[in-house]
């Protein structure tokens, strides 16, 4: 080691080449400042040797290791988001397939049972993987993404050592000694510089490097913590396919369960299941978790989130300490914390975060310098950008919680949502990038609360949201609609998918054979996802018009099949709105393969259009349910019925086609799951 002479005379320490850097914990955080360092180290010509502890280990060639290659948990959920993949690229690292769990499709957020499903962008991606060997009764318990990182690390020149340290202390010449478990002794190594990245669950597993930060750094307090409750979902005999792709996050409980977040992220025969807010916050004994636990099982919008034939129970359940703060002096002479020691990401992406602070704290070794004043202005911009940004995510889920918490503004946010996915192109959605960024962590909250204040988006909220919301609850009291015991699901289709769906159906119509104006006056088109087979939808579709249907009962219309069997062409379904002025009919003209069903508008204002169903498979359970309707308007063959016909043309309030379809979709939707649902159990 030398020194070498800065600013106002102060001395720094530099590494000189060969220098021993020793890093405790193999970790993300510790796996990437290995990584950066040598890496770095070796783009500047400098050697480095880096000895990487970590306790839980048992030797190199960790992600193909047999069983047992990393011992316990990470207590973490085990998404990787965008931007770590992004990361994970420059470094060359690609994630091998056997430790991905899942490819996630899209992130559902549901508030107060209004659902909005965000699909991942094009070009992005995101990926579920176990960070540890847990649960234990897993099959690949083997392959695990903190194993795959720490033998990265490996193999780009650290040396590992999967032992125990005990405690770092100062050599006489103000070395810092590293002190761990060696057989049934000790051993020891002097180091010329020292980082401490075990994270704040370390005292889970029965030692901690708290205290001994503590007496190198008087100085140093830890970051704020909170409470989890993290817990696997063993789901049998497999994860339906309508969680499978999806990250669920789940804002709120119940009056007894207080929840502040929640999510739910698929694996391979699991469901990894985090929960934080008050009802966490103040748990005792693992028997209260246990109780925890059961309530938020039994709420019934988890309870709907699988067919009650699927089995699920917990399994390997932990209550961890989540970071909220920020730690002071987190470093100081030859020694810096690193990762969730010092601080992250409020509530999202730790890894990445681990990541960031890795690299700034590499970076400041080699560049400025080993010495407190040296970490102080080279690391230390980088942890006052996370308390900064963290200040700013206080108040984005401030927020997030007050919109989502609440059943009127969930319902705002929601219709503000589906309004741009209607009238916008998706580069143009506001509120559902926010809403992405907040979720799957692809953004700084500073970035994140500035979009939330732009004008536009609290023009989009006001107009988009508060004025469509006012008129379609308007529209539901006049029609007798009531949300009461079912969840509001999305049903318009995105701008992007518009014009790709009307060909679909256009072409349907031709080889179909069906005679449709070409060009509608009145065209709308509806999808919804329902987790039920197609016969099962068809043989719903089959009662409409009959009075025992579980949907569409709009107060004031009167809906009737008036000849013809269920599902038969030549079945004819009558509407009578308000008196018999106001009658058409329904013929259904064909029905194709049991997923096409055509029917023709004999009469009325609407005479010769269409209404076709359509269900398609998706994956598994899941099908998506998709309705056209397309007509020109009557025009009268009288000036006055002319008169009549333009005024009705015109006044037609076609959002009350929207309110009554939506409505029915989502009830056709929940009458068809609970069918399927009927007479089976879930543990």
């Amino acid at each position: 080691m030398r020194t070498s002479e800065v600013n106002e005379g102060s001395e720094r320490q530099v590494l000189e080449p060969g220098s021993k850097v020793a890093v405790i914990g193999g970790g993300p955080a510790g796996a990437f400042f290995a990584l950066h360092l040598l890496r770095e180290a070796e783009r500047s010509g400098r050697q480095v040797q880096v000895v990487v502890f970590e306790k839980r280990s048992v030797g190199a060639g960790l992600a193909t290791c047999g069983e047992g290659c990393w011992k316990g948990c990470n207590y973490c959920a085990g998404g990787l988001s965008p931007r770590l993949l992004d990361v994970l690229k420059e470094l060359g690292l690609a994630v091998p397939e056997e430790v991905i769990q899942r490819r996630i499709d899209s992130i559902t957020v549901q508030g107060y049972w209004k659902n909005i499903e965000l699909d991942v962008p094009p070009g992005r991606e995101l990926l579920s993987v176990y960070r540890g060997s847990r649960p234990s009764r897993r099959p690949d318990r083997q392959h695990g993404f903190d194993a795959f990182l720490l033998n990265a690390a490996v193999a780009a020149g650290a040396e590992l050592v999967g032992e125990e340290v005990i405690e770092i202390a100062y050599s006489e010449r103000r070395r810092p000694v590293v002190q761990y478990r060696s057989g049934e002794g000790t051993g020891e190594l002097e180091a010329d510089f020292v980082v401490v990245a075990t994270g704040v669950n370390e005292g889970a597993d029965g030692g901690t490097m708290v205290g001994a930060l503590r007496r190198l750094l008087p100085e140093f307090a830890p970051p704020r913590l909170r409470r989890a409750v993290v817990f696997e979902l063993e789901v049998e005999p497999e994860v339906p396919s309508s969680l499978a792709s999806t990250v669920h996050f789940v804002e709120y409980g119940s009056r007894s369960l207080r929840l502040e977040m929640c999510s739910l992220v698929p694996k391979r025969g699991y469901l990894t299941v985090v929960l934080v807010g008050p009802s966490v916050d103040g748990l005792g004994e693992r028997g209260e978790s246990r109780e925890v636990i059961r309530q938020f099982l039994d709420l019934p919008h988890i309870r709907r989130l699988a067919p009650a034939n699927v089995r699920w129970h917990a399994v390997c359940a932990c209550r961890p300490s989540l970071v909220v703060g920020s730690a002071r002096q987190p470093f100081g002479e030859r020694v810096a914390a690193v990762g969730d020691l010092v601080t992250t990401r409020l509530y999202k992406d730790g890894i990445l975060s681990a990541q960031e602070t890795a690299r700034a704290l590499a970076e400041t070794v080699l560049g400025w310098g080993v010495d407190a004043e040296s970490l102080r202005r080279g690391y230390g911009p980088t942890l006052r950008g996370f308390r900064r940004d963290n200040r700013f995510a206080a108040v984005v889920f401030v927020l997030h919680r007050v919109f989502f918490g609440s059943s009127g503004l969930s319902r705002v946010l929601y219709q503000a949502v589906i309004t741009e996915r209607k009238s916008r192109p998706r580069a143009e959605r506001r509120l559902e990038q926010i809403l992405w960024r907040i979720s799957s962590g692809d953004d700084r909250y500073e970035e994140i609360f500035w979009a939330m204040l732009h004008p536009a988006t609290v023009g989009s909220i006001f107009v988009g949201g508060v004025l469509i919301t006012m008129r379609n609850y308007v529209a539901e009291v006049l029609f007798g609609l009531r949300w009461e015991g079912f969840g509001r699901f999305t049903t318009g289709v995105a701008k992007e998918r518009l014009e790709a769906k009307r060909q679909h159906f256009a072409r349907l119509i031709a080889e179909s054979h069906v005679v449709a104006p070409d060009r509608p006056e009145f065209e709308r088109m509806y999808t919804i996802k329902i987790r039920a087979p197609r016969d099962r939808i068809l043989a719903q579709l089959g009662r409409f018009g009959e009075p025992d249907r579980g949907y569409l009962w709009p107060r004031g219309v009167r809906i009737e099949r008036v000849a013809g069997r269920p599902n038969t062409p030549g079945c004819v379904v009558q509407y009578t709105v308000v008196s018999r002025q106001f009658r058409f009919r329904l013929e259904l003209e064909q029905l194709v393969e049991e997923r096409l069903a055509i029917y023709r508008v004999r009469d009325g204002f609407a005479r010769g259009g269409v209404l076709i169903f359509e269900i398609e498979p998706l994956t598994g359970e899941l099908s998506a349910l998709s309705i056209y309707v397309g007509f020109n308007f009557a025009r009268g063959t009288t000036g006055l019925s002319r008169v009549w016909a333009w005024l009705f043309r015109h006044l037609f309030p076609a959002f009350v086609h929207d309110v009554v379809w939506n409505h029915s979709l989502c009830q056709l939707r929940d009458v068809v799951e609970r069918e399927s649902d009927r007479g089976n159990f879930r543990d």
